[in-house]
């Protein structure tokens, strides 16, 4: 029997890998292999989903060499019920409970024949990615959000994993580039030597500059752990990616600098004026306005936008006096 458990690291493909581990459950089954998910659920359903999985981290050595027994045990039996012989667990938090896991491993290598895998990123690329997804998108930590120096300066210490694992399981451990020019999905079938359909659609994309900012100013204002959900049950209905482009809008909205070749198209209607009702209009003389300056129009919008903020505070005033008196009024009877 064979157990393989991709470790992570964070941000290098997990969920694409998870999803097409996911999707490919049936067909992975008929290649022999099982895909057991990302949790240790089989073992205690408290271990189950992100809540459960602390209380499985929290497991003291003697009970982590329990749990591996356990583990084997399980799998030996969906071995014999199943046929499978190969089992995948992937679950990126692996990777940074190097300590806690060490006794689950050792004690597991015992029973089956294991392999860890991991991938690791460029941290040119891992940095932006890291800081993003765990101080923008979810801000993992108390108070505003702090920025990417302070931030990165301790998220690159995460690299300091592979050597912790390096050097306690050397003969386990598979390390793999995540290269951007590659199909992580795609590597992940060649190093299990399986066929492995990739996604569909990619996962987790790290949102764009004017989302990041705008998640930037909203959790900066709350104390505490901000999840992704807060932020987007606030703007709850609004499609930031389906915001317009100003640059966008004034180059096809408003650049009239066509206009001659529309007309020339048109010629012949034209031309019927001109013959019959002895009306010309030549292009030459005509003046055609000019297309808006995007930066001088991004100005006068903002300068607008402050006018329409002062505006609805006015009327939002308003309707809380209202609102303050229709609250008072039973009292005063």
């Amino acid at each position: 029997m064979e157990v393989i458990l991709h470790i992570g690291m964070g941000k290098t493909g997990t969920s694409s890998i998870q999803t097409a581990l996911e999707q490919n459950a049936d067909a992975l089954r008929r290649q022999g292999v099982d895909y057991l998910g990302m949790w240790f659920d089989m073992l205690d359903p408290a271990f189950h989903g992100l809540s459960g999985q602390p209380a499985f981290f929290r497991s003291e050595p003697p009970e982590m060499q329990a749990h591996a027994r356990r583990f084997a045990d399980v799998l030996a039996e969906r071995e014999r019920a199943a046929g499978c012989s190969r089992f995948i667990l992937s679950n990126e938090g692996i990777y940074g409970q190097v300590l806690t896991m060490l006794p689950f491993v050792e004690e597991l290598r015992r029973h089956v024949r294991l392999r860890l895998l991991a991938y690791v990123r460029d941290p040119h690329e891992w940095l932006p990615s890291a800081y993003s997804q765990w101080s923008i998108f979810h801000k993992n930590y108390e108070g505003p959000v702090r920025p990417f120096a302070e931030m990165a300066r301790q998220q690159v210490k995460v690299y300091s994993g592979f050597q912790v694992w390096g050097e306690a399981v050397p003969d386990l451990l598979t390390v793999r580039p995540y290269l951007r020019q590659k199909n992580v999905v795609e590597d992940v079938a060649e190093v299990l030597g399986v066929a492995l359909a990739p996604p569909a659609k990619r996962r987790q994309a790290r949102v764009t500059a004017d989302e990041a900012a705008l998640r930037i100013f909203y959790n900066t204002r709350l104390p505490g752990n901000t999840l992704p959900g807060i932020f987007d049950g606030a703007f709850e209905g609004l499609n930031l990616r389906a915001a317009p482009v100003l640059a966008d809008v004034a180059a096809r909205m408003l650049d009239y600098r066509g206009t001659d070749r529309i007309v020339d198209e048109a010629r012949p209607l034209f031309d019927y004026l001109r013959t019959r009702f002895g009306i010309d209009f030549p292009s030459e003389h005509a003046e055609i306005e000019p297309p808006p300056d995007p930066e001088a129009l991004r100005r006068r919008l903002t300068e607008h936008l402050l006018q329409i903020v002062m505006h609805q505070a006015d009327r939002i005033t308003a309707l809380e006096k209202a609102v303050a008196a229709l609250q008072a009024a039973p009292g005063e009877r």
